[in-house]
């Protein structure tokens, strides 16, 4: 098959996304400058340089190159820079050693450097495929696994085994499968570009995940006489998923000098199973997260305001004005106590109600935080947003970057155009998409004039979220747009793998911050870091078992209320109205990761749930299919999806704070031909595509203009 010409697997992918691959780009009608071949060679000089962090505006001038008139004019081939900008923004972390110099994990860079190369002549990608994509990429794959798992993982080990950890480098002849990627964009270019993109099936995870594996499986290897650092590579084997064949022989083939380090090979081992050999790279029949014959359907007959559902706020028990009410009653009642025979009691109930009512005044007059300033735990990426002023420009600011979208904007909102604020995690966040296809954008492309702002944080909790949304509060916003609930469980329970973290003392801190003076004193104290003595392991050797999931499923559900409902209250007291949209789930892609030992959620369980749904689907039951694959998601080991006490916390959030609160699963699901799957709205199990962020908008545009057009003085 000749350079250019699209083979049949293409057609299967998703027609909407490849047109949006081969849209022109909108500055493609300005002229070429008059010395073409030194713009495009000064642009491509650009598109390599490291990335300034001080200059905030560095972010915006680099996204707006991907998008420069100035790489398709005559010059030099801009597509080595290209799949180079791709590799350094899609898996580079900060590394002076590597040989490509790494640059935020923005889909704003990396998608924006596909789409860019999809707008090439397809000889210019299939010339550069080999310069760009063949050099660096065990130096990136190695720095990234190494900084995101096992760096942390060895955070409690002696010295010289941290050391060791950090100096080790990859083999030269270590085997990848670099060539055949290479290989297979040099022969169907248009087409594996568009299988590299994250709707097309991330063509460059077939490459990486064998390389990780080998990486790990030889650095283990070398770490044979290091039970500790081989237990830490254990435990990360089982906290990121991470591994397949390779590693598997290599567990395999290490001694066990104790029965501790032999407990965590065991438990990785069981983990990893029998992996089978990684298949070929080649291009995807199916996209990822689809189903032949589910194509989701138009929508067309659908009313939102079926899936919506709004109420009047109601007094929140913990409001300041409650707890002043009740301390000024202690105190009043102990000065009557006082002239009783039970005078002994009355100067500690009246201490009692005293610092009650001043919590309570605290909180009234907002001295205090909204809530804690430190985060229950340092594994997020990002609990915390902070609006940065502009260097060069007063009046503005700048945040985000990375896991968050980088937006430069005027403190001061418009007083022509709503400024509303679009909150949650790697779902709202748009995941690996570029910004003009995500939702906040959507929403304003169905006619609703809004200023939207990306505050989504990939990875993030309910944490992350309330802090984004404080920060959306100080800029003015108008509304809050929030879609939120799958991370919150996912990263609780992850604590059960640790073995310095205990559930009762997370609550004790949890239920602390309910008070002003707790969030006010603990806001004035530096927190230090915490201190382990040497040679200590981070993760356990034993799985966690139900009670504990269970126990840290609660403990999930009580600090989303008191994150999200903290936000909430504070935009009601500011009159935002909020939109509250409770995240969809795709269903029969749930990750579901069985207990280890036999009862609810075993393997065994897990599969005849998803059996019987399968049954309920084919015999037309839809409502009793999704039933039934909640369940098996509620009772999995390490849910990463949206659980039921999530769900029911949300909603009852919603209702009590007077949210417009939007059903995104049912809305989603009625797009479904069987009512379980709309195959194209999702890429994995909870991330939407760009089709499923335009079937959403649809749901949320509609609530969003009626709650402006009612908060409007």
């Amino acid at each position: 098959m000749g350079v250019g010409v699209l083979p049949p697997q293409l057609a299967r992918l998703g027609v909407v996304s490849i047109a949006l691959l081969a849209a022109p780009p909108a500055l493609g009608m300005q002229p070429c400058p008059d010395d073409s071949p030194a713009a495009v060679a000064a642009a491509i000089a650009e598109l390599d340089a490291p990335l300034d962090p001080t200059d905030p505006d560095a972010y915006t001038r680099r996204i707006h190159r991907i998008q420069d008139r100035t790489l398709w004019c005559d010059g030099p081939n801009p597509a080595p820079a290209l799949f180079r900008l791709f590799l350094r923004s899609r898996y580079g972390v900060p590394d002076a050693r590597g040989t490509l110099t790494p640059l935020p994990e923005d889909p704003d860079l990396f998608e924006g450097a596909l789409l860019a190369l999809s707008r090439l002549p397809p000889e210019q990608v299939a010339d550069g495929a080999a310069e760009g994509l063949g050099t660096g990429l065990v130096d990136l794959t190695w720095s990234k696994l190494r900084h995101d798992w096992l760096t942390p993982a060895a955070q409690g080990l002696s010295a010289a085994e941290q050391r060791w950890v950090a100096d080790w480098q990859p083999p030269p002849a270590l085997p990848t499968a670099v060539a055949p990627l290479v290989a297979l964009v040099e022969q169907h270019p248009q087409a594996a570009v568009f299988a590299l993109t994250t709707g097309g099936g991330s063509l460059a995870q077939e490459v990486v995940l064998p390389l990780q594996d080998n990486l790990l499986a030889t650095f283990l290897a070398e770490s044979a006489s290091r039970p500790a650092v081989v237990r830490a590579v254990a435990g990360a084997v089982v906290d990121g998923q991470l591994g397949g064949p390779a590693l598997s022989e290599a567990l395999s083939r290490l001694p066990s000098p104790d029965p501790q380090t032999e407990a965590a090979i065991d438990r990785a081992r069981a983990h990893l199973g029998s992996p089978p050999a990684w298949p070929p790279v080649r291009l995807p029949a199916v996209a990822p997260g689809r189903m032949p014959g589910l194509e989701a359907g138009s929508g067309e007959g659908l009313d939102p305001a079926d899936f919506t559902s709004t109420a009047s706020p109601s007094m929140l028990a913990g409001s300041g004005w409650l707890r002043l009410l009740l301390g000024g009653v202690g105190a009043l009642g102990a000065i009557w106590v006082g002239a009783r025979p039970r005078r002994r009691l009355a100067a500690p109930v009246f201490g009692l109600g005293l610092v009650v009512a001043v919590d309570g005044v605290l909180d009234l007059l907002q001295l205090a935080p909204a809530t804690p300033p430190h985060p229950l735990f340092q594994f997020i990426a990002r609990s915390t947003v902070a609006l940065h002023p502009h260097p060069q420009h007063a009046g503005r600011v700048w945040l985000g970057g990375g896991s968050m979208r980088h937006t430069v904007l005027d403190r001061a909102p418009s007083v022509e155009v709503p400024r509303v604020a679009f909150l949650g995690a790697s779902s709202m966040h748009g995941s690996h998409y570029v910004r003009a296809q995500t939702l906040p954008e959507q929403v304003r492309a169905h006619g609703v004039l809004i200023e939207p702002l990306h505050l989504g944080i990939g990875g993030t909790t309910s944490a992350g979220v309330a802090s984004a949304g404080r920060a959306a509060l100080e800029l003015g916003s108008d509304a809050l747009v929030v879609l939120y609930g799958h991370n919150e469980v996912a990263q609780f329970s992850r604590l059960a793998l640790y073995r310095h973290t205990s559930a009762a003392q997370l609550r004790a801190r949890l239920w602390l911050g309910r008070s002003a003076t707790y969030r006010l004193l603990s806001g004035a104290m530096r927190q230090p870091p915490r201190a382990h003595a040497a040679s200590t392991d981070l993760y356990r050797s034993t799985p966690p078992t139900r009670a504990e999931i269970r126990d840290l499923t609660g403990l999930a559900v009580d600090h989303l209320r008191q994150q999200l409902g903290s936000l909430l209250t504070q935009a009601a007291d500011a009159g935002v109205p909020v939109v509250l949209v409770v995240p969809p789930t795709n269903l029969r892609f749930a990750h579901l990761q069985p207990f280890d030992t036999p009862g609810p959620g075993d393997a065994a369980d897990l599969r005849a749930l998803r059996e019987d749904a399968e049954a309920a689907a084919q015999a037309g039951d839809a409502a009793r299919a999704r039933a039934l694959l909640q369940a098996a998601i509620d009772r999995s080991a390490s849910p990463r999806e949206l659980v039921t006490p999530i769900r029911e916390a949300l909603v009852d959030l919603g209702t009590r704070h007077g949210a417009t609160v939007l059903d995104g699963q049912a809305w989603m699901c009625a797009h479904a031909p069987d009512g379980v799957t709309p195959s194209g709205f999702f890429w994995d199990d909870v991330h939407p595509t760009a089709e499923g962020h335009r079937a959403l908008a649809r749901l949320v545009a509609p609530a969003l203009e009626r709650s402006l057009e009612t908060a409007a003085p």
